[in-house]
């Protein structure tokens, strides 16, 4: 497919809307991933079935998925262990009949080796139940007067911080407050009619927590160390709390039933039960720590993209969730295999993948593969290895983080950390380069706030070889977002992405070694904001995806943009973005600049 064929991407609109609510995205969580609905357009756009598609940030795989959908063949790889475990699990294909009953006798001999852990007693008819969940709160001590208060029980009914201390009146705050034993202060469990009910902690409850609490067997968790040299260590604290290994972010007794429950995955009689189990285990692993927030209104999600435990967090039952995920899995499977019979002799067999560095592409042939789709981590934002530690602790093996494409912004790491960002992203660029066919296109995905780090994947996509111009650039956007994300009015984080599709020049034609001119920023800002009269539903992230877009079709870079740029912009010329739909409205009649 070349030039002649380009009139696919007509077909290729400017704004890819894929949200991350479908069963296959939903099914195993993996920071950043593209939904399969966002790679499949431009794999219709610039592929043939039976052809090659190539993902060397593979990730959990979403580009082998997305392809073998399709009829194309995909060649994955990526240094993420945890990222090359879920991509096995989503490509093993087993009959549902067969997946539960495995599961099954899997949960009944750990439910027998746990027993009674979770028992508790309803309220209402005294009968012995297993609870759903555990609410648990941080303790602090007033450093006035030494008063001890349960952060749960002082929290207003919106479920606000509180303001001071109870006993001497001195104002609350967590960071100089000093910490004593988290306690539980509710119990969840299904009540008479079904539903859900709320009790108090029990005396039984205590007693099973207390033997978790001194059971041996807590000797054989798996954990991994969190070392000082990580760069959420620093960020997240975790010196201070002591939070040095992956195994103390789980209660005592979930790590004990997640250990009998490993146990008993790892005795089925057949690799491909044991994968996809397994998978559906790791799945499970961030909710089944510490880290699931309680909410006054509703759960709110695990924290997957850092070490934090919220002042009041949830002890799930791990069965309780390996149930819900098996029945995720199930459905994940009904999408991926369902057409199955309709494709034309593919199987799972033709996706490979392996872990290696997106620089060193030595098990790929040059001009062996069709099209490239990558989606590569966007500078400091997300640091991938040290998230897949909860994980990769059970699975026996670590990323070798040493060739992720990161900016390191603490510790020694930091220094020089943009320039060893950089030469990876231009090493992994050209390995692009010589594995492409002549003629063939790349499409990279990438989102940053920072205009700079743009400037750098553009730098870098010209001096591996490919043609300076885009042959396209769409905005990508992934629907649903986080906390952080509806924030991005104050805090200049981006919600969505570009797509950049560049082309590899064909036998006999040489890419022009483009100078990329500095675009004048403000007069691309103000353009920007002129048109918002014409758009709906605009968000700041929108509008700096439409600029940089703008640039970049322009062969321009824009070292000096940042998206706290825009937000000023939009402030001054009377726009307002509201913390609940992170959209822009104005806000009083003060014209447009």
């Amino acid at each position: 497919m070349g030039d002649a064929e380009l009139s696919h991407v007509g077909s290729l609109s400017e704004t890819i809307v894929a949200p991350r609510t479908d069963p296959v995205y939903n099914c195993h969580t993996y920071l950043t991933k593209v939904p399969i609905g966002a790679i499949q357009p431009f794999i219709e756009a610039f592929t043939e079935p039976g052809e090659v598609v190539a993902d060397f940030f593979a990730g959990s795989g979403m580009t082998g998925l997305a392809a073998q959908q399709l009829n194309r063949r995909a060649r994955l790889s990526d240094i993420s262990v945890l990222g090359h475990h879920i991509a096995r699990g989503y490509l093993t294909d087993l009959p549902e009949e067969t997946l539960r009953g495995a599961a099954t006798q899997a949960i009944q001999r750990a439910r027998a080796a746990t027993a009674p852990l979770y028992e508790t007693r309803r309220d209402t008819d005294n009968n012995l139940v297993e609870l759903i969940r555990t609410v648990w709160s941080f303790c602090y001590r007033c450093p006035r007067c030494d008063v001890e208060i349960t952060y749960f029980e002082e929290l207003d009914e919106k479920g606000k911080s509180p303001r001071s201390c109870p006993g001497c009146g001195a104002g609350f705050s967590r960071r100089s407050w000093r910490r004593s034993d988290d306690v539980p202060v509710q119990v969840v469990v299904r009540g008479e009619n079904g539903r859900q009910v709320e009790q108090p902690v029990s005396a039984l409850d205590w007693r099973n927590i207390a033997s978790a609490h001194s059971d041996p067997r807590l000797d054989e968790v798996p954990s991994l160390p969190i070392e000082p040299h990580r760069e959420t260590y620093g960020r997240s604290g975790l010196g201070k709390s002591g939070m040095t290994e992956t195994a103390m972010f789980f209660s005592p007794r979930n790590a004990i039933v997640l250990l009998e429950l490993w146990k008993a995955i790892a005795d089925a009689p057949d690799s491909s039960i044991r994968q996809k189990l397994r998978f559906a285990f790791t799945a499970i692993v961030p909710r089944a720590s510490k880290r699931y927030q309680w909410s006054p209104m509703r759960p709110l999600n695990a924290q997957n993209q850092t070490y934090y435990i919220a002042p009041v967090y949830y002890e799930w039952n791990v069965f309780d969730l390996f149930v819900r995920k098996l029945n995720a899995v199930i459905r994940a499977d009904g999408v991926l295999f369902g057409l199955q019979p309709m494709l034309t002799g593919l199987s799972s067999k033709d996706v490979t993948y392996h872990i290696t560095s997106a620089d060193r592409l030595s098990h790929l042939e040059g001009a062996s593969i069709d099209y490239v789709f990558i989606d590569p981590p966007f500078g400091s934002n997300i640091f991938y290895s040290d998230m897949n530690l909860f994980q990769e602790a059970w699975l026996g093996r670590v990323t070798d983080h040493s060739s992720e494409a990161v900016v390191h912004t603490t510790g020694r790491q930091k220094n020089g950390a943009a320039e060893r960002y950089a030469n990876l992203l231009r090493a992994s660029f050209e390995e692009a380069w010589r594995i492409l066919k002549p003629g063939r296109y790349m499409s990279v995905v990438f989102g940053n706030s920072s205009g700079r780090i743009w400037g750098l994947v553009q730098r870098a996509l010209r001096d591996a070889g490919f043609k300076p111009s885009p042959v396209h650039v769409a905005v990508l956007d992934k629907g649903q977002r986080s906390v952080k994300g509806l924030n991005s009015g104050s805090e200049g984080v981006v919600t969505v992405d570009l797509v950049l599709t560049v082309q590899k020049p064909d036998l006999g034609e040489r890419a022009m070694g483009a100078v990329f001119a500095n675009g004048d920023a403000t007069a691309l800002v103000r353009e920007a904001i002129e048109d918002l009269s014409d758009s709906k539903d605009s968000s700041p992230s929108y509008i700096y995806a439409n600029i940089l877009r703008t640039a970049i079709q322009r062969g321009l870079v824009l070292d000096n943009l940042h998206l706290g740029d825009v937000l000023v912009a939009l402030r001054n010329a009377g726009f307002s973005v509201s913390s609940r739909t992170g959209l822009i409205s104005c806000t009083d009649s003060l014209p447009v600049p």
